[in-house]
Formats: structure tokens, sequence, C-alpha cells
């Protein structure tokens, strides 16, 4: 998460389908709660069902999605689920999408 700064990482599996997603609210919210991280196994951790948007669609669509769910990145998938990149408000502004 800290090395791309994107507030998030995808968990995916070995044909990189998406599985989950863990965020830095996450783990604040996993940290507030006392967990012990070198025990703790992301499965257990992270969100399932993550929101994501198809490649093939407009990047201004991911912008109205995120802003109707109140979120601030979002996992870009191919036609299999396969994970191909990332939304970020942060990146969406700096191109001028917002």
């Amino acid at each position: 998460m800290s090395a791309k700064g994107l507030g998030m990482t995808a968990i995916v599996d070995a044909d990189h389908r998406i599985r989950g997603i863990f965020t830095d609210g996450d783990l604040r919210r996993v940290l507030a709660a006392g967990a012990d991280l070198r025990h703790a196994r992301i499965a257990d951790l992270m969100k399932r069902d993550p929101k994501t948007i198809d490649g093939d669609r407009l990047a201004a669509e991911a912008v109205q999605q995120m802003e109707t769910m109140r979120i601030n990145g979002m996992l870009v998938v191919d036609a299999s689920n396969r994970l191909i990149g990332v939304f970020n408000m942060h990146d969406l502004l700096r191109a001028g999408v917002i």
C-alpha cells in the first residue's frame, strides 16, 4: 500500500482473479481493534467482493461510481475478473478526468 501510494492493495489468486481488497482504512480498524498482525491472515482481514469496474468502461464512469459509493479507489478488471489496473481519485484528478 505504501509503495504505490494507493491506500489499498488487491488480493488476487494465481490467475490474477480478485479475491479481495485491503485498504489503509481496514488496517486502521484492525489495529484499533487490537489485532496481532504478526499472526493474522489476510484472508481473515480483507473485504471480499470489492467494487470493480470493467476495463472497457470510461474513466468518467469510474469517477461517478466512486462518488456514488463514497470510495476513493476502484479495481479495474477484464471479462474474467482478472485485475488489470486500479483507479484512484487522486490519479483521476491529476489526469483531468475530474
